[in-house]
């Protein structure tokens, strides 16, 4: 049997499974908590949360009204700028791999990766890890 017979007979296979990791459902890219109209109310409080300002990208504390926690949680579902500085974590996606973009410190510019969530240093589109990190171009 030769290349070409293997080739064809494989083909039909490769073709199914690179339609399948295209296919791969993603996630929703932005989180309705990150698109919050809410001041931060910063006065003396006994519990702090978290708000996202999307003008200027950064996550600040409020009294209580916040949609997070904490600022960690924040920074890392809403991609503030916060994120483009910390190392990405390694996580195994399970079969459910899509293109993400990432800054690299090393580079100073973002890059095409397969990621399983668009949390932290995990963007959707190439403009926003640009935006965001204020990278330069691949």
């Amino acid at each position: 049997m030769g290349t070409g017979s293997i080739m064809a007979i494989w083909k039909p296979f490769l073709l199914l499974g690179l339609l399948a990791l295209c296919s791969a459902r993603r996630p929703t890219p932005y989180d309705s908590r990150c698109k919050s109209s809410r001041p931060a109310l910063q006065n003396n409080c006994n519990r702090r949360s978290y708000v996202f300002n999307r003008s200027t990208k950064q996550c600040s504390w409020t009294c209580g009204r916040g949609p997070f926690v904490t600022k960690v949680q924040c920074d890392s579902v809403c991609r503030s700028a916060a994120v483009c500085a910390a190392p990405r974590p390694f996580v195994q996606c399970q079969g459910r791999a899509f293109p993400v973009y990432y800054l690299n410190n090393r580079t100073g510019k973002c890059h095409l990766d397969m990621g399983c969530s668009y949390r932290g240093n995990n963007f959707p589109t190439l403009g926003e890890c640009q935006r965001t990190c204020k990278a330069g171009k691949e």
